[in-house]
């Protein structure tokens, strides 16, 4: 990584003519159309942002308090009410050498803990504004990466993917290291949040204990949902919607068999595809939160009634291009 430089210090380490101004950054949610934790053990993955965005505002003080305003909550980082933003700050702070206060307000249109990647995204927005306010300019990679120490720290295992595709945009085909964007197919999204909440640490913890129980059969697992997104990359290059979709499909019974299904995901699930949904899985890390599908537009309205009839919160939405932005 690049040496950062730090303007507008008179003492090292206590920032003083940038405390005033306030930045607000955004970031967007994303889907998996593959690989959800697969991708945790080397296995690819293709995830897709969404035009639904987190939006975070940060004003720097001259005291070093951290407080946080969302949801209709007021909290500093002492409390562990809002404990990936508060890791974005120490994160952010032990990289750069640099102590500060801040006031961080969010604002986000993604429903919390329900597999959108709304964690991601207030994780990355937090520190591209703080690398704002203070002039530094971090690019959306380095973010990326920072993004993916928060996630890590907190969850015990975490994807590089979900921050990635936050701080870059589009559709990502994410394989360790290396990262692609492809071209995003030109159909809606419809999304159905069951208003169930878990813990990712938890669930992604849970296939763990389910590996080390039966390496050969959950190995075969991951490797079987590495193969879907190759071919489902392939699918997406040539313009095969209509595949893409069914390997969807595929997936979503292989996650299914590593125990990170629900109820009420199913329930939506089928009922999407009774609707005419070309593709429908879940998204995040399952036993509960969101599910979504890909349709043709004939379908959408279809799809989207049969969704809320069933208790789902639905939006209709889009794959987009746009990452990391100041607003």
């Amino acid at each position: 990584m690049r040496a950062l430089s730090w303007p507008n210090q008179s003492v090292k380490g206590q920032v003083t003519a940038t405390i005033h101004q306030m930045i607000t950054c955004s970031a967007p949610g994303k889907v998996y159309l593959f690989g959800e934790h697969a991708v945790v053990y080397g296995q690819p993955a293709i995830a897709c942002a969404v035009e639904r965005r987190v939006f975070t505002s940060v004003k720097l003080l001259a005291s070093g308090e951290i407080t946080v305003s969302a949801m209709g909550k007021i909290q500093n980082c002492h409390s562990t009410e809002f404990r990936y933003i508060c890791q974005a700050v120490q994160t952010f702070k032990k990289r750069t050498k640099n102590d500060f206060g801040a006031e961080i307000t969010i604002k986000s249109e993604l429903p919390p803990s329900q597999g959108l990647g709304s964690s991601a995204a207030v994780t990355v927005s937090t520190i591209k504004a703080l690398s704002e306010c203070l002039g530094i300019g971090l690019r959306d990679q380095e973010i990326a990466g920072m993004g993916h120490q928060v996630e890590h720290a907190i969850q015990g295992r975490a994807s590089p993917a979900d921050t990635f595709v936050s701080a870059t945009g589009g559709v990502v085909f994410i394989e360790g290291t290396k990262t692609s964007h492809l071209m995003h197919p030109d159909v809606p999204i419809i999304i159905g949040a069951t208003g169930i909440t878990r813990s990712t640490g938890d669930v992604i913890n849970s296939v763990a204990r389910m590996k080390r129980d039966y390496p050969e059969i959950i190995n075969n697992i991951m490797s079987t949902i590495g193969d879907i997104t190759r071919l489902g990359e392939r699918k997406l290059i040539g313009g095969d919607i209509n595949n893409v979709g069914e390997l969807m499909n595929i997936n979503q019974g292989l996650l299914e068999s590593i125990g990170v299904g629900d109820i009420m995901l199913d329930k939506l699930i089928y009922r999407a595809r009774d609707e005419g949904a070309l593709g429908a899985k879940m998204t995040g890390a399952g036993r509960g939160g969101c599910m979504f599908a890909i349709a043709r537009e004939g379908n959408v309205n279809a799809i989207a009634e049969a969704l809320a009839r069933e208790g789902a919160q639905v939006f209709i939405t889009a794959f987009s291009n746009a990452g990391l932005r100041v607003e």
